[in-house]
């Protein structure tokens, strides 16, 4: 209303002044500060009244130029004090009203006080006490005066608010903060509640019975916050806020019947307001009972009206809320169909919103509103990134953005889009774009740095591990990824400095924590120390319900016993009629523990295999065979399907596309299921069916590196290396041993395995080479490695260095017999 006056009425300049109050009031000091430059624009002996001065300082300190504005205010108070002063044209000085003579003084020991000059404040507010003490604006000041005195002397700030007498304006004010220093300063719950009770005492209305229930609840006593809230209504039964209060406060104290039914007849009695029927959906949802919660919410009156330019803001805004509601009940309820058709009206109703309905509102309820439109879009945008869809994805997310362009979430979402669908380089510019607005985001971090480890740059990865591990050592979901990272690095030795740095962040005498656990555990596996790892992921695991990496920890400790000679299974191919061995048995207790899905399945499957007993291991055949045939045969019949309802749908406009989208199920990608091929050619090499098992692995090894199925692929190349070496096709052998080694250096097995190729091929430099990196992996500990690194420095002349190695043997293995062979074999070549 301001604004159309002043287009209307450009002459005059007090209702700039007008606007710039109001401005200041709402707390948009940009809008204030320029309708004070309009009103000095047209008339420019404002800068000699009392009033212009005055909000001229307030907003300066709104907009943090305290010294200015401390010049401001003394300029305001200097003309306050000449009255017979006039402006530079003559005209008499305008005096200020009793209260904003008052809010001059208090705003300027507010500036004293922020400039650091607390004696300053305090001769400010002595001078307005002595001023204003028989004024109605007393009480005000003694607040201002007890909030000074509450830095030093919190009982002396009591007794000044005590001095305000009951029939101030400011009595209620008074109390409060009376109640606030008890609680802030004292902890004192009894005399913070006395204070309102005293204040309804003195002041019964619905306002003072309003605030003794909140005081209440902030003090946990539930009950006694709905007795107060009922008074209130009582007093004021219009009043739909506190027909709110009363449900939530019947909530906390987990009487949900009578909350139940405090609702109902709320609602029975008052239908149309949203925020209680809303309340009563929630419960009704929270309480199991996710129909009735729905049905409600359908009949809700901005639910069942629809959209309009003629309806109001609140009505509008409900009708979006009310959607957004009944989405997350039907996607806690197992229904995402539901939920996404929900959220697609949601998007329809907010469009309405932001399009119809904000013309007379202000750029803060616009941009709030247009963060509502973002999250929706987002939300949309990683419904369909998770069912494949990538082009819709991409079209939410961009849609978000452009509501909301500085909004890291849909940056970020974005740029794990583009990393999905293989576009590295765009997805680092986008990782790189979110650092600059927010360089600490982690999240951007750990997407640029999966970008540099698809490329192979596992040492620049491991950096930016390394960076956000110094600025936070317990951060587990990075130290996890940390320590991988270095085994694809061949930098282990490097883990072992920042696990211990984690652990010294771990208060004395507490457990560690289970992320940390599993780090250490997934070092000492890689290193090769079994039971050391064993322990840590055990530790990991527990408590089982609450911890994210049990299921993890439990998937490794079976993993440890099937391949716990660090032998993989094909090594021994020798099919028995005996009983497991006790490996397997623990093994399959532990499987117990894991929950029921495709994982539990091909462990099972690992499980049947390392028996080495016939039937079982054709058990294995069936059921990694049965796992192919669940989730792979879709991938024919799946692109036929897509291509029919695409020209279908090309003559549909977007919205109802998108519904019958939200309405279809979500299908299978029909991608190769590289763990279970990989499970099912190791079990068709073990039952002597070698040809089917090439089959299987030649579909495999040569697949492009990818994070998620990287350990199934490189237990599949070592197989196939084994059979390779077996057919004597070194060349072939080498080939695929090599592509294990770039994308994981640190793999004893895989060391030992080349350095098999150069020794059969009589390399015997070579050889000792890729013996000596498996030696250094497995900590110089492995009797095998260090014979055969020694035995091949022999064969190619480095005696000394070859004895040493036996020497380092004997000082763990004294009794190790082939190792005293070369040993004194390198001494004999020694002597002259």
């Amino acid at each position: 209303m301001i604004t159309k006056s002043i287009r209307h009425v450009h002459v005059l300049p007090e209702a700039f002044l007008l606007s710039a109050q109001i401005c200041q009031y709402i707390g948009n000091a940009s809008l204030a500060s320029q309708a004070l430059e309009q009103a000095l624009t047209l008339d420019f002996d404002m800068k000699d009244q009392p009033q212009y001065n005055l909000l001229h300082g307030i907003v300066l300190g709104m907009m943090n130029k305290y010294q200015n504005a401390l010049e401001a205010l003394q300029l305001a108070l200097k003309l306050t004090k000449e009255k017979s002063r006039v402006t530079t044209k003559g005209r008499p000085l305008q005096p200020l009203s009793l209260q904003d003579h008052v809010s001059l003084y208090l705003q300027l020991a507010q500036t004293y006080l922020r400039l650091r000059d607390t004696e300053e404040a305090r001769a400010t507010l002595v001078e307005a006490t002595a001023m204003f003490k028989e004024t109605t604006q007393a009480g005000r000041v003694a607040i201002a005066n007890a909030m000074i005195a509450a830095r030093t002397d919190m009982d002396k700030a009591v007794e000044i608010l005590k001095q305000v007498p009951p029939r101030s304006e400011f009595f209620t004010a008074a109390k409060t903060r009376m109640a606030n220093l008890y609680l802030t300063y004292r902890q004192n719950r009894h005399m913070y509640a006395n204070c309102f009770e005293e204040l309804v005492e003195e002041v019964p209305t619905a306002q003072s019975y309003f605030q003794l229930g909140e005081a209440y609840t902030n003090i946990q006593e539930p009950e006694k916050a709905i007795a107060a809230y009922e008074r209130a209504k009582a007093m004021d039964p219009e009043n739909a806020e506190l027909a709110v209060r009363i449900g939530r406060a019947l909530v906390s104290t987990h009487d949900y019947q009578r909350a139940v039914r405090y609702y109902r007849d709320a609602v029975a009695s008052d239908g149309v307001n949203f925020t209680v029927l809303a309340d009563l959906a929630t419960l009704y949802w929270r309480l199991g009972a996710p129909d009735h919660a729905i049905s409600l919410l359908t009949e809700a009156p901005a639910h069942q009206s629809e959209p309009d330019v003629g309806e109001t803001v609140e009505r509008a805004i409900e009708r979006v809320n009310c959607t957004l509601l009944m989405c997350k009940i039907y996607r806690d309820s197992q229904k995402p169909d539901a939920a996404t058709e929900a959220l697609l009206r949601a998007r329809g109703f907010q469009e309405h919103v932001l399009h119809h309905m904000m013309r007379s509102e202000t750029q803060e309820t616009i941009y709030q509103q247009k963060i509502v439109a973002a999250t929706i879009a987002l939300e949309l945008g990683g419904y369909y990134a998770s069912i494949g869809d990538a082009q819709r994805a991409k079209e939410f997310y961009q849609e978000a953005r452009m509501y909301d362009e500085s909004n890291e979430e849909v940056l970020l979402a974005i740029a794990r889009l583009l990393l999905d669908g293989g576009d590295a380089t765009a997805c680092e510019e986008q990782c790189n774009a979110v650092l600059r607005i927010s360089p600490n985001s982690e999240e951007a971090v750990v997407i640029l740095a999966d970008v540099m480890i698809r490329q192979h740059r596992f040492d620049d990865a491991a950096q930016h591990f390394s960076q956000i591990l110094d600025k936070t050592p317990d951060n587990y979901k990075a130290l996890v990824q940390y320590v991988r990272l270095l085994r694809h690095a061949g930098r282990l030795g490097d883990a072992e400095k920042v696990l211990e740095r984690a652990e010294e962040h771990v208060p004395l005498g507490q457990r560690h924590p289970s992320g940390l656990s599993f780090a250490r555990g997934l070092y000492h596996r890689y290193c090769y120390e079994n039971l050391e790892a064993l322990r840590a992921f055990n530790a990991a695991r527990l408590p089982v319900d609450d911890s994210p990496w049990s299921i993890p920890a439990l998937t490794n400790m079976i993993e440890m016993y099937l391949f716990s000679s660090n032998e993989e299974l094909w090594v021994d191919t020798v099919l028995r009629d005996e009983d497991k061995n006790e490996n397997v048995r623990i093994a399959e207790r532990l499987l117990l523990q894991m929950p029921d899905g495709e994982s539990r399945d091909i462990l099972q499957g690992y499980c049947w295999m390392a028996s080495k007993k016939r039937s079982l291991v054709e058990r294995a055949i069936k059921e990694f065979k049965q796992i192919c045939a669940t989730s792979e045969t879709m991938q024919q019949h799946q692109g036929l399907f897509n291509d029919e309802r695409d020209a279908k749908e090309e003559e549909k406009d977007e919205d109802e596309r998108l519904l019958n989208d939200a309405n279809r199920p979500p299908q299978a990608s029909g991608r190769l299921n590289v763990p279970v091929r990989v499970g099912l050619a190791i079990a068709y090499f073990i039952a002597g069916l070698e040809k089917k098992a090439a089959a299987e692995l030649k579909r495999i090894v040569y697949m492009p590196f990818d994070p998620i199925t990287i350990d199934a692929v490189h237990r599949a190349r070592l197989l196939a290396a084994h059979m390779s070496i077996l057919r004597e096709d070194l060349k072939m052998a080498q080939g695929i041993l090599q592509k294990n080694i770039e994308v994981n250096k640190s793999c004893p097995k895989t060391w030992l395995m080349m350095g098999s190729v150069h020794e059969i091929g009589m390399s015997h430099d070579e050889a000792a080479e890729c013996y000596e990196n498996a030696w250094k992996l497995t900590k110089e500990r492995d009797p095998s490695v260090g014979y055969k690194l020694a035995f091949h420095r022999m064969k190619s002349g480095k005696i000394v260095s070859a004895i040493d190695v036996c020497r380092k043997v004997l000082e763990v293995h004294p009794s190790y017999p082939k190792i005293h062979e070369v040993m004194d074999a390198c001494c004999s070549l020694l002597r002259p």
